[in-house]
C-alpha cells in the first residue's frame, strides 16, 4: 500500500481457571491439552494484481504548474494529450499532469478529454496525490457516466480514497463497481471488489458488515473454482478477505473478559475459548489459500492468538479467599497447566518462519514473529518470583497507543504488493 493501513478448533471445556484448595480443576488440563491442533503453513504465489481500483469535486482540474508549463510544447493542443501519455510512458508524470490539465483547462470533449481524465488521474496517482486523483476520476464519471470503462473508474477512484483514509466513500466507490460492473465483472474482479469494500468497512468498524461481504467474496471463489469457471492466477484477494474475517473474531475474543464470581467465570471461559476456536479455524482458512504474504500474516496472528490466550488465563481474576501459600500454588499450577499453549505459539511462530525461510520470503510479519518468538523465549527463561503471574506473552502496548512517527508495513513491502493500495493487514 504506500497503503494506509487499518493503521487487523478447539475443543471447549467446562472448567473455571480459578479453584478452591485443590487449587486446579483437572478438567483445565484436557481442555487446555486439546489446544494442540494443526495450525499454519503453506507456500502461495506473489501478490496480486489489481483489477478496480478514486470523489467530491468532479471535474475539477488542476493547474498547471508555473515551472514545467514553462517547458510545454506551445504546439496543437491536440497533440498536448498523445504528448502526455507519452511522458507517463517515459515516467513524467508531473510534465504529464501539466499537459492533460492543460487541454482539460480548454473545455474539451470526446474521446481525447476520456483519454485526458483518465490520464490526469493516473499522473496523480504515481505523483502520490491521490485528492487531486479523486478529483480527475469525478471529471470522468460526471462526463462520461455511459462510459464502458466507468466502472474501472470508479474502482481506481476507490482505490484513492482508501489512500487517504475516506473508508465511508471508498466503501460507496466499491458497491457501485459492483452495481456498474454487474455480469461483465469475471469473478475475480468481483472478489476483488468485496475484499476492498470489505476492508472500508472494517476500517469503520462495520464489522457484521464486512463480515457478510467477505464471505460473500470467498463464496464466490469457491463457486467460480468448483464449476471451472475461472481459474484463479492470484489468490491474493481471497486470502485478504479471509485474514480479515479471523481478524473479527480475533477482535471479539479479545474483547471477551473473564470475570468473577467463579459461575460467572466458568461461563466467560468457554465463552472465550469457543472464540479461539473459531478464530483459529479462520486464520487456518487464510492459510489454505496459499497465498505467501497472507500466510505469513495469519501465522502471526495465530500465535498471538494463542499468547493472548495464555495471558487471558495466567491474569484472570483470583478469588480473594485465596491466601499467600494458596495463590503461590495456585500460579505454579496454572504455569504448568497452560505450558501446551506456550508450546503452540512457540509451534506458530517458528513454522512461520520455516515457511518464510524455505521460500525465501521476508516482510512485516516475518520480522514480527522473529521478535514475538525471542520476546516469548525470553520471557520463560527470565522467569522472576515464583508464585505470581508471568510476564505477559503478548504485547500490549502497541495495542493501544502506536507511536504515530514509527515506521509502518506499509513502508516495508515491495512496490509489486502495492497495487495502488493494497489494504495493509497490520497486527490486531
Amino acid at each position: 500500500m504506500s497503503r494506509p493501513g487499518p493503521n487487523f478448533r478447539t475443543t471447549a471445556v467446562s472448567s473455571s481457571a480459578v479453584v478452591r484448595p485443590s487449587l486446579l480443576d483437572p478438567r483445565l488440563v484436557s481442555g487446555l491439552l486439546a489446544l494442540l491442533v494443526c495450525a499454519c503453513a503453506g507456500p502461495g504465489p506473489e501478490p496480486g494484481g489489481a483489477v478496480v481500483a478514486p470523489g467530491d469535486e468532479a471535474g475539477k482540474v488542476e493547474s498547471a504548474p508555473d515551472s514545467l508549463d514553462s517547458n510545454l510544447d506551445s504546439g496543437d493542443p491536440s497533440s498536448w494529450v498523445s504528448q502526455a501519455e507519452r511522458a507517463l510512458e517515459r515516467g513524467e508524470p508531473a510534465r504529464a499532469a501539466t499537459l492533460f490539465a492543460r487541454f482539460l483547462g480548454r473545455g474539451s470533449d470526446g474521446d481525447e478529454a476520456r483519454r485526458a481524465y483518465r490520464g490526469l488521474a493516473q499522473a496523480h496517482e504515481q505523483l502520490g496525490d491521490f485528492d487531486a486523483a479523486i478529483r480527475a476520476y469525478d471529471g470522468f464519471l460526471a462526463r462520461f457516466p455511459e462510459d464502458p470503462q466507468a466502472h474501472q473508474m470508479l474502482a481506481r477512484r476507490g482505490a484513492c480514497e482508501a489512500e487517504v483514509a475516506a473508508w465511508d466513500r471508498s466503501a460507496a466507490s466499491y458497491l457501485g463497481v459492483l452495481e456498474l460492473g454487474g455480469d461483465a465483472l469475471v469473478p475475480s474482479q468481483r472478489v476483488e471488489a468485496l475484499a476492498r469494500r470489505g476492508f472500508a468497512l472494517y476500517q469503520l468498524g462495520n464489522f457484521d458488515d464486512a463480515d457478510a461481504v467477505f464471505a460473500e467474496a470467498d463464496a464466490i471463489y469457491e463457486r467460480a473454482t468448483e464449476a471451472g469457471e475461472e481459474r484463479f492466477s492470484d489468490t491474493y484477494f481471497v486470502a485478504m478477505a479471509r485474514f480479515y474475517r479471523a481478524a473479527i473474531l480475533h477482535l471479539e475474543f479479545r474483547a471477551a473478559p473473564i470475570r468473577l464470581p467463579e459461575a460467572q467465570m466458568d461461563k466467560d471461559f468457554a465463552a472465550k475459548l469457543a472464540l479461539l476456536e473459531q478464530a483459529q479455524d479462520a486464520y487456518n482458512e487464510v492459510v489454505s489459500a496459499r497465498h505467501l504474504y497472507w500466510v505469513s500474516a495469519a501465522g502471526y496472528q495465530l500465535g498471538s492468538l494463542f499468547e493472548e490466550f495464555y495471558d487471558a488465563i495466567m491474569y484472570a481474576p483470583v478469588p480473594d479467599w485465596l491466601d499467600e501459600e494458596q495463590r503461590r500454588i495456585y500460579y505454579l499450577e496454572l504455569e504448568e497447566q497452560l505450558r501446551p499453549v506456550v508450546d503452540k505459539a512457540t509451534w506458530v511462530f517458528e513454522k512461520n518462519l520455516e515457511t518464510a525461510r524455505k521460500f525465501g520470503y521476508d516482510n512485516f510479519f516475518i520480522q514480527q514473529t522473529e521478535a514475538q518468538l525471542a520476546h516469548l523465549q525470553a520471557v520463560l527463561l527470565g522467569r522472576g518470583e515464583i508464585g505470581g503471574p508471568v510476564s505477559r506473552l503478548a504485547p500490549r502496548e502497541s495495542r493501544r497507543d502506536p507511536d504515530p512517527d514509527a515506521p509502518t508495513p506499509t513502508d516495508q513491502l515491495p512496490a509489486a504488493e502495492r497495487k495502488l493500495f493494497v489494504p495493509m493487514p497490520t497486527t490486531l
